[in-house]
């Protein structure tokens, strides 16, 4: 192929890919053949790219290294070639150390201009720097000419024009669909010229043909109204203004136009940008959200269509004053940060986009541009009206007594994350359970509950809870209320915080009921209230105390780093499958770590702590948690886990399991078929689940049994059939799980015994001495 070979010859590149939808989409061909590939942006190596290969039914992913300035990329540092499309037929002709050579291309888009070998000047070059528009015309007219060649300082022929002024030379360039949109090796585009140039008109006819207003100088981030600032020319700056060029874009200084204008003395032009003002239309009730976790905002958007384009913004429950934007482009989610401008909070910014007044401008700007999205904004997604906060007494909303209270504290302490009151499964999970109150269990499930205790199980669900010290009551007016942290379908969590009898000052999260509620569900309340008084471990949620109201709340501790499953969610990049996910699988079930908690060493390697002690305290205080997932487990921080969520927890005192006399919606991907089944919980059933919840730790956090309904997996459970061993899983890990899903609960581990499993192995005692070294160094 030579310099002037159509685009259309290598149409194999695919942008900004990740690695499972490159995978999923070589493998979904219809004509999907050894050595069917694609090239992809690197995710993790700015300036590199990924090809992507088809082999024996799987697809291998190689590293395309980028070498200095110019266009030379390598395969595993093997031979190094000039030009990615040249690299790319290079291993067209023979596999030369692949695992087999590049046959048929999933098609795509043209590779980027600057990755493409240069040619020579050729004849359409030297007719527009000459200004010959007839012979620029009978090129053009002839079709066989690369209008995109690039000469040797990676110049096209719409560069030249733009940079001598050549309005009609560009107009024909551009009526013959040339791009406006290439970079030289100096990493300008033919807009950065015209502005450094002052061509109005020029201007003009290039954001008119599609120019991109935010394309970036490839070193310093430099976009065209920097080039126009820096240099005074208003009436450039005016033009790039009206076709909604953002004011306030950032070099990789943080420099913004006005500065230039102001660092050149061009003070009229520095006046005008720091005075403009844009109007926006945006409405911030029709995208924001509040609190609303990631799970929750992918559900949304999938529900409301799954169009390219839906987005919503949500508020970060983890980091201080940043927003979240979630949006929807080719079936995948993306989550950017809006985050606030460190010296001056007025202003929000993505990444390394613009700064932008307000979160309507940041919406109103990325509605006009992609400017680093996957595409730009299109189908806001309205938030769900919810039920009002019920009334509090006037002491809890002293706002001006929380403002003065709040300035000793850390932001970052206070919007912590909390879980909602009801378990953030997804509804698909839940089915209703209808149990029969004169059911015999034991003859019922002679194959799975194998005891002879024939004790009758209690009349009553109570749960006898030995009296506390004084903070079991924790009275309104010692409580100061603040802004919400989560909501769930009975009521909802603040921030807040807790005026001890000492004075001090507590951060907490204070769990409210609202007033229009079943009795039932009030007694629920106080019974989780109840019993989580009578806890006293470090694994487990500490509560304060609570109030029987109105309104009804608890107050408990606030746990910073939010669930488990979020954290795998948004950090899957800080986990290696080879060892943190190894430490974390140890941690659950060994508890030798239990003198590394105490020590509270702060370490990467510990990102993942669920404390196997907090089970087996359940377990020996004969008390099921009945809803123990990832999503039910927090990070109080890089080296504490805490168990959290006893809504539907219950003793079974002296029987072997309990019993449970009413049906509910309950986590059926989670349960044990006894569970489901007959409404049978025991340690063993906390043990089955105990094994979904490693099974999304190994997951990054999937969703178990992918997509089935709750009355799906209890048929898929009954054909013998168990979840499938995850990528990232070691078969050791597989194996106990396995062992968690027996179906004879008499063949299950106890929580003892998983500690015993991980502890006693050689492979994870090698691990432990490894992390140990790690953490005293």
């Amino acid at each position: 192929m030579g310099n002037n070979a159509n685009d259309n010859d290598f149409k194999w590149y695919h942008g900004n890919m990740s690695r499972r939808f490159a995978k999923d989409l070589l493998l979904r061909d219809p004509d999907v053949e050894n050595g069917l590939f694609l090239v992809r942006t690197s995710g993790t190596s700015p300036g590199d790219y990924v090809l992507s290969v088809v082999f024996n039914g799987d697809v291998v992913h190689y590293q395309i290294r980028k070498h200095g300035e110019d266009a030379f990329f390598s395969i595993d540092d093997e031979t190094t070639i000039h030009g990615l499309e040249t690299l790319i037929e290079y291993y067209q002709e023979d596999a030369r150390g692949l695992v087999t050579k590049l046959t048929k291309p999933i098609k795509g888009q043209a590779p980027p201009h600057e990755t493409r070998r240069h040619g020579n000047t050729n004849l359409l070059h030297r007719a527009t720097l000459q200004n010959n528009y007839c012979i620029v015309s009978e090129l053009v007219k002839c079709g066989d000419r690369n209008l995109d060649a690039k000469n040797q300082v990676g110049q096209t022929a719409v560069h030249l024009a733009a940079i001598d002024g050549l309005k009609e030379i560009l107009e024909k360039l551009i009526e013959s669909n040339a791009s406006v949109n290439c970079r030289d090796t100096a990493g300008y585009t033919p807009l950065h010229y015209a502005c450094q140039g002052n061509f109005p008109e020029i201007v003009e006819i290039l954001i008119a043909g599609g120019a991109n207003i935010q394309a970036r100088h490839t070193k310093t981030g430099m976009v065209p109204l920097h080039e126009a600032a820096d240099k005074g020319y208003q009436e450039i700056v005016k033009i790039l203004l009206k076709h909604n060029a953002p004011v306030n874009p950032r070099t990789v200084a943080d420099e913004v136009p006005a500065d230039l204008a102001k660092k050149n003395g061009h003070t009229e032009c520095e006046q005008f940008l720091c005075n403009y003002d844009r109007p926006t239309n945006e409405k911030k009730s029709s995208w924001y959200h509040g609190t609303l976790d990631r799970m929750e905002a992918i559900h949304l958007l999938n529900e409301s269509g799954g169009k390219d384009g839906s987005f919503l913004v949500r508020r970060s429950d983890r980091h201080d004053g940043i927003y979240v934007l979630t949006v929807l482009y080719g079936g995948q989610t993306f989550n950017f940060q809006i985050q606030k401008m460190k010296l001056q909070g007025h202003f929000l910014f993505i990444d390394n986009g613009p700064y932008l007044p307000s979160l309507e401008h940041v919406i109103d700007h990325y509605r006009r541009m992609p400017d680093g999205l996957p595409g730009p904004l299109i189908h806001a997604v309205a938030p769900i009206p919810k039920p009002p906060v019920p009334e509090m007494p006037p002491s809890i909303f002293n706002g001006d007594t929380l403002r003065k209270k709040k300035e000793s504290l850390s932001k970052s302490v206070l919007e912590a994350a909390f879980p909602a009151p009801t378990s953030s499964c997804n509804i698909d999970d839940e089915i209703d359970i209808k149990i029969e109150d004169n059911q015999d269990l034991h003859c019922a499930v002679p194959a799975i509950i194998e005891s002879d205790n024939e004790t009758p199980m209690p009349e009553s669900e109570g749960i006898i809870i030995k009296k506390s010290d004084s903070t079991a009551f924790t009275p309104g007016e010692n409580l100061i209320l603040g802004e919400v942290l989560g909501e769930g379908e009975f009521g909802a969590v603040h921030e807040g915080l807790y005026i001890t009898p000492s004075g001090t000052q507590q951060p907490v999260a204070i769990k409210m009921l609202r007033d229009k509620t079943s009795p039932s569900t009030r007694e629920e309340f106080l019974r989780e209230a109840r019993l989580m008084m009578s806890f006293d471990h470090h694994c487990i949620v500490k509560m304060i105390g609570f109030s029987e109201g109105p309104p009804l709340l608890m107050v408990q501790e606030l746990v910073p780093l939010g669930s488990m499953l979020a954290y795998l969610l948004e950090f899957p990049d800080r986990v290696s499958p080879n060892y943190e996910l190894k430490i974390w699988a140890t941690h659950i079930a060994c508890g030798e770590f239990q003198q590394w908690f105490n020590l509270n060493f702060e370490h990467s390697m510990m990102n993942f702590t669920l404390h196997p002690l907090g089970m087996k305290y359940l377990e020996d205080i004969r008390l099921v948690h009945r809803d123990l997932a990832a999503r039910n487990i927090l990070l109080a921080s890089r080296t504490q886990a805490k168990i959290s969520d006893f809504g539907l927890s219950r003793t079974f005192g002296n029987n072997d399991y309990y019993k449970a006399t009413a049906g509910g919606k309950w986590p059926i991907k989670w349960y044990a078929p006894e569970s489901f089944n007959y409404g049978a919980f025991s340690t063993a059933s906390d043990v089955w689940s105990y094994g979904v919840t490693l099974w999304e730790m190994f997951s990054y956090g999937e969703q178990p049994y992918g997509d089935m309904k709750g009355t799906e997996v209890i048929e898929f459970i009954e054909r013998g059939e168990r979840l499938p061993q995850t990528e990232k899983c070691p078969d050791y890990v597989y194996h106990v799980m396995l062992r968690c899903w027996n179906l004879r609960i008499s063949e299950r581990p106890t929580f003892k015994e998983l500690m015993d499993i991980f502890s006693n192995d050689p492979e994870y005692a090698n691990l432990n001495d490894l992390a140990m070294l790690e953490n005293l160094s």
